[in-house]
């Protein structure tokens, strides 16, 4: 069975580094991405996509909060290490809602192309997701959600979901 796994999460808990009690915050946008590892993916897996993102932002935000995306990683690489969003430069990585002219935000390319962390004003359930797919995609960095979903249809050989609570 494929699987995801992190060290950031522990008895369901995202540790506060990898958010808004981060040591790494630039314009109230913690920047420390956790640690991922997966497992088992289906034997004909070229390339994987990640997600992650708060449902639980809905009722104050309007819509799901994506805090990153990732496309294009390949197949031999089995884990993102952390702080890997900002260390790695050939992560192929997508647009985070920090982007968003709504509220505050509308932060810049040096913020939302990266992984935008968990800044939650009470405890939020986070939902990091992993997709098997079976070819490469045509995405550039800072692609939007709605392009790598599109450009994941009938792609997508296995996911793997990982949940964590953010309680900063």
């Amino acid at each position: 069975m494929f699987k995801l796994n992190s060290t950031g999460i522990t008895n369901g808990y995202i540790d506060k580094k990898y958010g808004k009690s981060s040591n790494r915050v630039i314009q109230g946008v913690p920047q420390i991405s956790f640690p991922l590892d997966w497992e088992n993916p289906p034997e004909d897996t070229v390339s994987y996509a990640l997600v992650f993102q708060d449902y639980d932002d809905i009722p104050e935000e309007g819509f799901s909060w994506i805090h990153w995306l990732v496309a294009n990683i390949p197949k031999g690489k089995m884990s993102l290490q952390e702080n890997e969003s900002r260390s790695n430069p050939n992560l192929i990585q997508g647009k985070n809602s920090w982007m968003t002219p709504l509220g505050d935000y509308g932060l810049d390319d040096s913020i939302t192309n990266f992984y935008g962390g968990p800044a939650p004003n009470q405890p939020h359930e986070y939902e990091i997701c992993i997709y098997a797919l079976d070819t490469f995609l045509e995405l550039k960095n800072g692609f939007y959600f709605n392009e790598l979903r599109k450009a994941m249809e009938g792609k997508i050989l296995s996911k793997a979901i990982l949940k964590g609570i953010y309680n900063g």
